[in-house]
């Protein structure tokens, strides 16, 4: 399994010659949010399907991808598994975006016999929802803060649901996003216990 960054809280999985995008945003939908897909159009290349956690532009951005399947987070919470691309099963399951927000789910992908969990902009995590995903491989949280939790709240979920690494995702970037109030140092500077990989927007790795 590949892991592409794209900022944000954007990502591609790729796993057995299939690749699958995670919220896609709209660049630019907000003051202060100047992430741009274009920016990393490599990432892009033969995408096969989009995976949307909640219904906000940072998030949800399908106009680049009219053709590809989409699999709704929030219409799925509670639908089970499905192997939504060859040899990708994803699922599902409810999480609280704050009071106002809307609804949000976190997004569970299996593939390759490793299993990933995007926490989409989880502000408080239901215990159904912690009990389903505890333990996965993969761990992509938000650590931003204000809309999601923030660096130690986050610490303290991802200590809680003991996966085998952390990804921070949805935290403040100088000249492309202060949407949120934190900083991906904020996050870094109190991480004992966990296993982090740090991601650079544009980069791919292959998934230890």
């Amino acid at each position: 399994m590949r892991l592409g960054y794209l900022g944000h809280s954007c990502f591609v999985v790729e796993a057995g010659g299939h690749k699958l995008l995670l919220d896609p945003y709209e660049g630019g939908a907000f003051p202060g949010f100047d992430f741009r897909l274009s920016d990393y159009s490599k990432l892009l290349e033969g995408v096969e399907g989009v995976a949307i956690t909640h219904h906000h532009a940072d998030h949800d951005f399908l106009k680049p991808f009219p053709r590809l399947p989409v699999f709704d987070g929030v219409a799925m919470i509670g639908k089970g598994e499905k192997e939504f691309l060859p040899g990708f099963q994803v699922a599902a399951y409810k999480t609280d975006h704050g009071p106002g927000r809307g609804a949000c789910s976190a997004i569970s992908v299996r593939a390759e016999g490793k299993k990933l969990v995007h926490l989409g902009d989880t502000f408080r995590l239901p215990e159904e929802t912690a009990s389903a995903i505890r333990g996965a491989d993969y761990l992509l949280i938000p650590v931003g803060g204000l809309y999601t939790v923030g660096p130690s709240e986050a610490r303290d979920l991802a200590l809680s649901l003991s996966p085998r690494f952390v990804v921070p995702m949805h935290y403040a970037v100088r000249g492309k996003s202060t949407l949120v109030p934190h900083g991906l140092d904020d996050f870094l500077s109190n991480v004992d216990g966990l296993s982090v990989l740090v991601m650079n927007p544009g980069s791919i790795r292959e998934l230890p």
